[in-house]
């Protein structure tokens, strides 16, 4: 069995060294979640002009980390992510958690777009 597969079955965080610099983004999913290859996972997070690579999957928020994609079917509080909703095994059968989704989206480079020409 794959370690790292064993320690995620298992609910346990990894070490990181505070030399070694952390991907600055998280998606929260339940544990049970299958993240593997997801097609509509890699597109929400190019729209949201995040790579996969800079991304870590958890079960729970980590202190310093932004929360881009919320998708645990019991949400805590304070909601900080930038997309929630379902898990995507909720998702993809349903239509109108799709229009959701893209909905949140859209609001959220809305709001970026915004923000920059606030800036600028």
């Amino acid at each position: 069995m794959d370690k790292n597969a064993f320690l995620d079955a298992m609910n346990v965080s990894r070490w990181r060294s505070a030399d070694t610099p952390g991907k600055p983004y998280l998606v929260l999913h339940d544990l049970d979640a299958d993240m593997s290859n997801n097609q509509l996972l890699t597109q929400v997070l190019k729209l949201l002009n995040v790579d996969l690579e800079q991304c870590e999957f958890d079960c729970k928020p980590i202190s310093g980390m932004q929360v881009v994609w919320d998708m645990r079917k019991v949400k805590m509080r304070p909601r900080v992510a930038w997309v929630v909703t379902s898990p995507l095994a909720d998702i993809l059968p349903n239509a109108d958690e799709k229009q959701q989704l893209w909905q949140q989206v859209v609001t959220h480079l809305n709001q970026q777009t915004s923000e920059s020409a606030a800036h600028a």
